[in-house]
């Protein structure tokens, strides 16, 4: 019952503005870890380990499909870089550091494939902090098509995880 509901809300987000359904979307997201681990539902934060944890249900080969959509390659390698939007202003070079987890999908997309994802979602993480705290979508063009290109990914994330709920 409860992977029928999330996949209709899953499924509603498609009338939705971009920013609304990104959101409904990472909800629906949460929804699932928590019905995976067996918890009742709590916050909306997903932590990087309970993603990872989360597509660890997910075979290699579905994973190497949907990091090879052209929305993912849209959103890594946009122009102007995706890193310009979602790094701090105070961030340093750090290994935690946007750039450096933009690269690691970049580059590992294929032999790295849960590496990537897991970077991945990372990145769709950032960017929902952002939107939490007043990420403008009408300031720039280019932050419409960041969420736009966000949505999409998120959308095949949720239903590939929704598939893998009993």
């Amino acid at each position: 019952m409860e992977r029928e509901q999330i996949l209709n809300e899953i499924i509603s987000t498609q009338s939705l503005p971009d920013y609304e359904a990104f959101d409904a979307m990472w909800a629906a997201l949460t929804k699932v870890v928590h019905v995976m681990q067996g918890e009742g539902e709590r916050e909306r934060d997903l932590d990087r380990q309970r993603m990872e944890s989360l597509f660890k249900k997910l075979s290699e080969e579905e994973i190497k499909r949907l990091l090879k959509d052209g929305s993912v390659d849209s959103l890594i390698f946009l122009d102007p870089p995706l890193e310009t939007i979602l790094a701090d202003p105070d961030e340093k070079a750090v290994e935690d550091s946007t750039m450096r987890i933009i690269a690691e999908v970049r580059s590992s997309r294929d032999s790295a494939p849960r590496e990537a994802l897991a970077n991945l979602g990372e990145i769709l993480r950032r960017l929902r902090d952002k939107l939490a705290h007043g990420f403008n979508t009408e300031s720039s063009p280019g932050n419409n098509e960041v969420l736009l290109l966000a949505r999409k990914i998120l959308y095949l994330i949720c239903i590939l995880t929704v598939s893998k709920l009993d």
